[in-house]
């Protein structure tokens, strides 16, 4: 039922797929980020928790940052935008060499991260059809877990570096997201 109300509703559609995306940007950073601090940044234990750390509290203040209502007014219309901005994090972010830069550059992620899902939910809440709301979010679950599925199946599928595997998937969400948005403005025409 979900999917036939999602076919019919490209802003709805449109709205589904960000939500997953939004989430598998988290998804990534949590399965490549403890093979990139060893290997790219020649960390451990301690580097990964300081960027843990650091970018979950910068997603927390950008978050209340963005709660506010005239600051939360101008972001509204700019989800696919803020999502792309989180794919082309992913993409910096695997070329940091230095640890410091990687801190900043993963606060930056962490921002971006929490703010895209926070407005793609959001947007959702305010397309979808209120009767149809609870069956379209079980299904952005089943879109999230299939997304996370193809993440965390991808490094047994292809032999490359976390930083190369950030780069990849940073760039796969930047054209997603922008594909979608193409289409949701051309069915929007119709």
């Amino acid at each position: 039922q979900a999917l036939s109300y999602l076919l019919d509703n490209p802003h709805s559609l449109s709205a589904a797929v960000t939500v997953g995306l939004a989430f598998a940007v988290i998804q990534i950073t949590n399965l490549l980020l403890p093979g990139f601090v060893t290997r790219s940044l020649s960390g451990d234990s301690g580097l990964f928790g300081l960027l843990e750390m650091t970018a979950a509290a910068a997603g927390m203040v950008a978050l209340a940052v963005v709660g506010i209502a005239s600051i939360a007014e101008r972001l509204r219309n700019l989800t696919p935008t803020i999502l792309i901005a989180a794919g082309a994090s992913l993409i910096l972010f695997a070329l940091a060499t230095s640890p410091a830069v990687a801190v900043v550059l993963y606060c930056v992620a962490g921002m971006l991260w929490n703010v895209a899902r926070a407005a793609a939910n959001g947007h959702l809440l305010t397309v979808v059809d209120t009767t149809m709301i609870g069956r379209v979010q079980a299904f952005t679950t089943l879109l999230t877990s299939g997304f996370g599925l193809a993440i965390y199946l991808l490094p047994t599928m292809v032999p490359a570096s976390e930083a190369t595997l950030y780069m990849v998937c940073g760039f796969a969400i930047a054209v997603c997201v922008g594909g979608l948005s193409l289409w949701s403005k051309a069915q929007e025409r119709r």
